[in-house]
């Protein structure tokens, strides 16, 4: 059986590590010609046992303990998807998703990516709700068999030398990279003094906390998976 999830985040490629674990075909399709950037996500860790899929590197530029590049845990996980069977779809967006007669999804695909036309699915997972950027054109999917759905407000991420560590002691999460920087992150509209500041991240993030730890979200998908089929 195909299945279609939409959205290469750590929710969508939760869900997608629990299909093929259960034998299904597995297409992630987003926009992005590099999934897992750009960085929109604190590079929290709070549970890497938790996560049943390796993402390490021999250089160890995932990180270490709590923390790491939220790009390359991406990466490792993208690597090891497409060891167990995935198929990615990048720079695709969803042009339509309908359920006919017979179950099945016709889901028109467009893009720069491998597949475009009508193809058709078994089912159709949304996570788009898990990759929010901001200058990307959504896809429209009008009927899918699950959707993630999540509450979602402002956010800012700064990057910065762990020198500069206490001008940002008010952060909900701070945490200290395996390449020498810190990332210190803020609910809300924030600004801050500190000139030193290598990058500022404006983004949207899940109102719960506990979800913007990247094992979390990956459990979240597993569940979403098992919830679905």
């Amino acid at each position: 059986m195909k299945v279609l999830i939409v959205g290469a985040g750590l929710v969508g490629y939760g869900c997608a590590y629990s299909a093929l674990q259960n034998g299904y075909q597995v297409h992630i399709a987003d926009h992005s010609i590099e999934f897992g950037l750009p960085n929109m996500w604190p590079s929290v860790l709070l549970k890497r046992d938790s996560i049943p899929l390796s993402f390490s590197t021999d250089q160890s530029f995932e990180g270490s303990d709590n923390s790491f590049r939220h790009e390359w845990i991406m990466k490792g996980m993208s690597i090891e998807l497409a060891r167990l069977g995935a198929e990615y779809l990048h720079r695709t967006r969803i042009v339509s998703s309908t359920q006919i007669n017979n179950g099945l999804y016709n889901v028109e695909l467009t893009g720069a990516g491998k597949k475009n036309g009508v193809f058709d699915y078994d089912i159709v997972i949304d996570t788009t709700q898990d990759t929010w950027i901001p200058w990307a054109k959504p896809h429209n999917i009008s009927e899918v068999s699950s959707t993630y759905n999540v509450q979602r407000e402002a956010a800012v991420g700064y990057v910065h030398l762990q020198s500069n560590t206490r001008d940002f002691n008010e952060a909900i999460y701070q945490i200290h990279r395996h390449d020498g920087l810190s990332e210190s992150w803020y609910q809300g509209d924030h600004t801050t003094t500190n000139r030193k500041v290598i990058e500022i991240i404006s983004t949207m993030l899940p109102v719960n906390h506990a979800l913007w730890d990247c094992s979390v979200r990956f459990q979240t998908g597993m569940k979403l998976w098992s919830d679905t089929k």
